[in-house]
């Protein structure tokens, strides 16, 4: 991150040091609220960023040295996915996970249900019948129409197409989602760079 906080623009604050000779002296220092953001609608252009998966606990740097074989890029990880804090917005490691849900849940908690969701569904044609991830009751059942006849997932041989999510499962998954990560192709990191550089201008 040392890279970014070099680019960020100085900004003369009013001193509050004892050794100030007047209310006009100013100390330099660097403007922390000046903020890029990358727009949303770039996200969809697949053309500039490739999908990156997180793999246990690596962290920004370790992004970026693999991506870009630049650890001090670690920022660019950050800004392409508008990430502003780390804690809540990067996975926990297992280590944190784990004290995380030791905080919050009992052991029993951890184990009950927090929700339903479905499976996917698909008929003998391959066909989407059920889209997987579907929160529902514990009771759900669907009525399809398959080769002319009326089907019912609560008469299907393998069972309902349903799963049990407990609170341990429903954490994990959600530490999960942030594991899917944009990385910025190297093709378009010097133009990214210019224009972060001439953003933070005044």
């Amino acid at each position: 991150m040392s890279q970014y906080f070099r680019k960020l623009p100085n900004l003369n604050y009013p001193s509050l040091l004892k050794t100030r000779e007047s209310n006009t002296d100013f100390v330099q220092t660097k403007n922390l609220f000046r903020r890029v953001k990358v727009r949303e609608d770039l996200f969809a252009n697949f053309m500039q960023f490739d999908k990156y998966k997180i793999v246990g606990d690596e962290r920004p740097d370790n992004v970026a040295q693999k991506v870009y074989d630049n650890d001090d890029l670690d920022w660019v990880i950050l800004l392409s996915n508008n990430i502003v804090d780390l804690n809540n917005e990067w996975p926990l490691t297992q280590f944190q996970l784990n004290e995380f849900l030791n905080e919050k849940y009992s052991p029993q908690q951890l184990v009950s249900i927090h929700h339903y969701e479905t499976l996917e569904l698909r008929d003998n044609k391959n066909q989407l019948i059920l889209p997987a991830g579907i929160v529902v009751d514990e009771n759900f059942n669907l009525e399809y129409l398959s080769g002319g006849q009326i089907k019912s997932t609560n008469s299907l041989v393998q069972g309902r197409p349903v799963r049990a999510v407990t609170f341990f499962d429903y954490e994990n998954d959600l530490n999960d989602q942030k594991r899917t990560i944009n990385v910025l192709k190297r093709d378009f990191l010097g133009i990214f760079i210019k224009d972060f550089e001439r953003i933070m201008k005044y």
